[in-house]
């Protein structure tokens, strides 16, 4: 991913760790490695919640997914810093597929009034995966980077640690006083929240070409910093 110096973000940085401290979700002194952490998790999520705020014009049936990204995404990092382990993968995992039903219910208005006037009615996590796979364009985005591959991959580990599947996914937490920061877990998350938002931000950026090649330079820069070389060669070319 580039790591470039982006004024904004750090700008924003600056603000949120001060938020942070000021509320003692992060100490005066950080533990060794916290704020370099936490550097990149916010680098992230920031290209995440800047969505909500670029992509104009969109429908209710698309909108409100994106608007759900943001919300996820903001809460993240707070959460980390706190200690807590599940939460956060929980806000990672809604991201995945509120990004999948985003692309999704986009094009399907007549099935999202159904998921919202059926209770029980609403599209396999499968079947939402699987409608970017064969998407006219996406479809020849995924045969030259596997967004949709990695995030489905991601969705299934995060899933089997929300849900405690295996025995080593279970959380045993018997008092508030055990829920502490620790950095071998928040480094963790880190991972997987940069992994999640370069599948996102490609996916979302193929889906909506053309308003991202209208972003401003610095905008871009900040969404394409969370890809790998690959995956922001293959958009180059939709430029």
């Amino acid at each position: 991913m580039s790591k470039k110096q982006i004024p904004v973000i750090t700008a924003d940085l600056a603000q949120v760790v001060e938020f942070l401290q000021s509320r003692g979700k992060i100490p005066e002194k950080p533990p060794a490695n916290m704020l370099s952490h936490v550097k990149r998790m916010h680098r992230v999520t920031y290209s995440l919640i800047l969505w909500k705020f670029r992509l104009k014009n969109l429908s209710e049936h698309g909108q409100v997914f994106i608007e759900e990204i943001a919300s996820d995404a903001i809460q993240i990092l707070p959460q980390a810093v706190m200690g807590y382990g599940k939460t956060p993968r929980l806000l990672i995992r809604g991201i995945a597929e509120n990004t999948i039903r985003h692309l999704y219910f986009s094009d399907h208005p007549v099935e999202f009034r159904r998921m919202n006037r059926e209770q029980k009615w609403f599209p396999s996590v499968e079947d939402l995966f699987d409608y970017p796979r064969n998407h006219d364009v996406l479809m020849e985005l995924e045969s030259k980077f596997d967004a949709v591959n990695r995030l489905k991959t991601l969705y299934g580990e995060l899933s089997a640690t929300v849900h405690g599947r295996r025995v080593q996914d279970l959380q045993l937490c018997k008092s508030l006083r055990m829920i502490e920061f620790v950095e071998s877990v928040f480094e963790k998350q880190v991972a997987e929240i940069e992994r999640c938002a370069a599948s996102v931000n490609f996916l979302l950026a193929g889906f909506h070409s053309r308003q991202f090649n209208d972003l401003h330079r610095e905008d871009r820069q900040i969404i394409l910093g969370s890809m790998p070389s690959r995956a922001r060669q293959v958009l180059k070319g939709l430029e």
